[in-house]
């Protein structure tokens, strides 16, 4: 799977992603999915986790 964002603020590009849309193998995602913004919700929220380094980090992941 590949991601590309692309500014749709030209006039250029909207017919780009019209383009896009036409095609059956492309879908367009305009907001992120809902794992991904629970993420950006913690993330604003100030609910995140700090490690002191990246050994730390890794063995957090690991459980």
């Amino acid at each position: 799977m590949t991601y590309i964002r692309i500014d749709t603020k030209t006039k250029q590009a909207k017919k780009f992603v019209e383009l896009i849309e036409t095609m059956p193998f492309a879908e367009i995602l305009t907001e992120p999915n809902s794992t991904t913004q629970a993420a950006i919700e913690n993330a604003t929220k100030g609910k995140t986790r700090k490690h002191k380094n990246a050994g730390e980090l890794i063995t957090f992941l690991n459980k």
